[in-house]
């Protein structure tokens, strides 16, 4: 009994967390735009609900409107010339600038993963799931196939530790980086089928 019950739960859960997140997103951030919606004569006599839904709808078109100015040239510069301002504001260039490497590591650095490897780590014998960051050879000692590798830290993969790895002592994986994000998050509780992996191949 005690079993199946445990079945039970972590079967709802997922579920439950999912409508309690899609809820949250449009009831509380759908919610910031309700206001000005209920001033429109012809939303006003909607559902609560539906207008929350609308203003959700709204933010995130405007998120995507965002997105796409601060992407062309003239769309960086106008972003630059903001944070600069904001920089020379004592307490809130603290603030932000916290923010800003926090969105960063989780949303943009990601994408400078190359690809995800395992390496002997923080021993011999010991081996930890890290990423790739960049193909490019330091030289060291003399040797110049030394690679940069980034260890994220679990369940927290946005701190984590940079080292420079002989290529001869990497394995390569078949993880794509967001299944590796994954195992590290999860801790190892959620793994992947193919968990082979072979020296990489040397250059």
């Amino acid at each position: 009994m005690k079993r199946k019950f445990i079945t039970g739960i972590v079967a709802l859960l997922p579920v439950g967390l999912t409508i309690f997140v899609v809820w949250f997103l449009v009831i509380k951030i759908g919610g910031l735009l309700q206001i000005i919606f209920e001033k429109i004569p012809h939303l006003s006599s909607l559902p609560s609900g539906i207008i929350s839904l609308m203003g959700f709808i709204t933010l995130v078109i405007i998120i995507y409107i965002i997105g796409v100015i601060t992407s062309s040239y003239i769309g960086r510069r106008l972003f630059k010339f903001g944070e600069d301002i904001i920089s020379r504001v004592p307490l809130i260039r603290t603030i932000y600038t916290s923010i800003r490497k926090f969105t960063n590591a989780v949303f943009m650095e990601r994408s400078a993963f190359k690809k995800a490897v395992l390496i002997e780590y923080p021993r011999k014998g010991l081996y930890t799931l890290a990423f790739m960051t960049n193909e490019l050879s330091w030289k060291v000692d003399g040797k110049e196939d030394n690679v940069s590798v980034f260890i994220p830290t679990s369940p927290n993969p946005t701190s984590g530790y940079y080292i420079i790895v002989p290529r001869s002592d990497i394995r390569e994986t078949s993880l794509t980086v967001d299944s590796a994000m994954k195992v590290i998050v999860s801790g190892g509780v959620i793994l992947p089928k193919n968990r082979e992996t072979q020296k990489i191949k040397l250059k």
